[in-house]
């Protein structure tokens, strides 16, 4: 028994340790380099897995998404920008609504948890990034914090990054922008939570 333990406790010791949350621990880097650039992600940042062919909130991805709710509500003029992801296999336009349901799944957590609508950004990938045979990681949704402007974001994401499109709230009104110009998506909209 104490041999089958120590086996245990050394192969325990050997394997790397998975990541926490970002939006649960503290930031170790200054303040300078933590800043967004508006081209690239910044601490914190978090992925959220989806089964295959589901836009639902799995356990894991719930608690994720409420710690990522507590962060905002501690950092105010943060924004948080939701990439989400689908794997290869199917259709690419049933994956893209898929990566979709699924932004909007957080998305709507996160709003139920008391974030303003108006703070979350939704950047469509679908599977463009995703690889040939159809690996779980590729189920996503990457939340990451911001404090750069909205239209920044849009644009590094569709232009350097080719995302299939973005979406996003500004004074109640939804915007859409797809590798184009940026349009109203159906005027005034009231934001739920």
């Amino acid at each position: 028994m104490k041999k089958l333990l120590a086996t245990l406790l050394l192969v325990a010791a050997q394997t790397p340790a998975a990541a926490g949350p970002d939006f649960a621990t503290p930031d170790p880097r200054t303040r300078s380099t933590a800043a967004s650039s508006g081209t690239r992600m910044v601490a914190p940042q978090d992925d959220v897995v989806f089964d295959h062919d589901s836009s639902a909130l799995l356990e894991s991805g719930q608690a994720q998404v409420d710690r990522a709710a507590r962060w905002l509500k501690r950092h105010p003029r943060q924004k948080i920008i939701l990439e989400a992801y689908a794997d290869s296999s199917g259709d690419a336009l049933y994956n893209e609504d898929l990566a979709t349901r699924r932004a909007q799944t957080v998305r709507d957590h996160l709003a139920f948890r008391g974030v303003k609508p108006d703070r979350i950004v939704l950047v469509i990938y679908g599977e463009t990034v995703a690889r040939p045979d159809a690996e779980p990681l590729d189920r996503r949704v990457v939340m990451y914090a911001t404090d750069q402007p909205v239209q920044s974001v849009v644009t590094d994401a569709l232009e350097r990054k080719h995302a299939l499109s973005a979406v996003w709230l500004q004074q109640r009104a939804l915007y859409v922008q797809s590798r184009g110009r940026p349009r109203e998506a159906g005027g005034v909209i009231s934001a739920r939570r």
